[in-house]
């Protein structure tokens, strides 16, 4: 029977959480959190000294990241721009930027259970008789992973943890009040030959959710490396089924994403955790942030015929493609016409904490859906492999690849399709 998928995109207002900002629930439609600037002091000024400067500066509050990499600093709404080109005249601040909003990339379409086209596309029969993904942790920084449906349930089996809140900045409360983060996750790690729904990629791996989305696709960039900065202590792939422009959509300039890349940095160099993000969903030659830093492995989306999807953004970064799905133009068209990826989601929550209806088995494309892929196949060779690092789990998924477009690496596929067999065989 066919169903049609809705994510509630419209925010309704729950309550005042502790440390959640008003405004959290008016994302969309702004560049940045209005009156907020995320601000690096170099190194050696000490805490007192750079609460002196923030109350002479005229800050309005003052709050810290999760690893007081840098503070969150509140100041009048309509002065960001001026008080961030204040800032950086200041000789002890090193870094000073807006607190970007950042947006999920995925494309809703109208979903209906047919077949799982895309896990025979990259391999994965062949895949599952070497690796299931087994003692590996997945770090979903998302949306959250719903756990209300109890009955029928596909689900993740006791592989899911409880995650983190980084909007909130606790353990636990990671839930998916959106239904993006709860698809993915299944891409991931769906339980797989219990008879029931769907299958995932790596289905004995851990998945760990980490919560950084309200109920819209925009967020703020705090939160994201927040998010990262957590999932870095406790996980060994990070998964990023999100991401940001380049430059300001309003101005043209370039955005300022040094603090996002510290914390990729640190997380890949110093906890040794793969990091893999989708490159975007404008259908242009340039790939997003994060998945356009050196340390991320940045993924494109393909169709069911392994041609680029129009949506997938691409470029000089880009390393893989992986099944992204595409909308159907055919209101009657099967599992393979639609191209969608399939998984259990929701469609629609309400204002209770754990309260989601419309459990099924849901077609969603885009970057979003072809991440999660790569993130599955990097867990079974993450198991078997335990000592390998990043860089080396980098090179079995490149090395690899199915080669698409012209021969060798190229802008449009990067190094091809993921190969989840040969990527074993590495």
């Amino acid at each position: 029977m066919k169903k049609t998928l809705l994510c509630l995109l419209t925010v309704l207002i729950l309550g005042c959480a502790a440390g959640v900002p008003l405004y959290a629930a008016e994302i969309t439609g702004q560049p940045w959190a209005p009156g907020e600037i995320l601000v690096k002091f170099k190194k050696g000024v000490a805490d007192q000294a750079q609460a002196t400067k923030l109350r002479s500066f005229g800050a309005l509050n003052v709050s810290h990241s999760f690893t007081r990499r840098f503070a969150v600093v509140q100041v009048p709404e309509g002065t960001v721009a001026a008080k961030v080109t204040q800032l950086l005249k200041d000789p002890a601040v090193e870094r000073a930027t807006p607190n970007y909003v950042m947006h999920l990339y995925s494309t809703p379409n109208d979903p209906y259970y047919k077949e799982q086209w895309n896990l025979p596309l990259i391999n994965m029969e062949s895949a599952w008789d070497i690796s299931t993904g087994a003692d590996v942790t997945v770090a979903v920084v998302d949306t959250g992973v719903n756990t209300s449906r109890y009955l029928n349930a596909d689900g993740f089996g006791n592989r899911l943890l409880k995650g983190y809140n980084a909007i909130l900045g606790i353990e636990g409360s990671s839930f998916d009040q959106n239904c993006h983060g709860t698809h993915v996750a299944g891409t991931i790690g769906q339980e797989t030959n219990n008879g029931i729904g769907v299958a995932g990629v790596a289905y004995d791996a851990t998945i760990l959710p980490v919560k950084v989305f309200l109920r819209g696709t925009d967020t703020y960039l705090n939160w994201i490396i927040d998010g990262i900065d957590w999932a870095a202590q406790n996980a060994d792939i990070i998964n990023l089924s999100l991401g940001g422009p380049k430059n300001d959509p309003q101005t043209g300039q370039p955005y300022d994403y040094t603090l996002l890349k510290e914390a990729i940095d640190d997380a890949v160099n110093n906890h040794g955790v793969t990091i893999i993000a989708a490159s975007g969903n404008d259908g242009i030659g340039e790939v997003g942030y994060p998945a356009a830093f050196d340390n991320v492995i940045a993924v494109g989306a393909v169709d069911y015929t392994k041609k680029r999807a129009f949506y997938s953004n691409y470029g000089p970064e880009l390393a893989l493609v992986a099944p992204g799905g595409v909308t159907s133009q055919d209101p009657d068209g099967d599992g393979l016409k639609n191209g969608g990826v399939l998984q259990e989601t929701f469609r629609e929550f309400f204002g209770f904490r754990f309260f989601a209806f419309g459990w099924g088995y849901y077609f969603l494309s885009g970057t979003s859906m072809a991440t999660p892929h790569v993130s599955g196949v990097a867990a079974l060779i993450k198991a078997k492999h335990p000592a390998w690092g990043p860089q080396q789990i980098r090179d079995a998924l490149i090395n690899s690849a199915e080669d698409l477009g012209t021969p060798g690496r190229d802008d449009e596929y990067g190094y091809g399709l993921v190969d989840a067999f040969a990527a074993l065989q590495y």
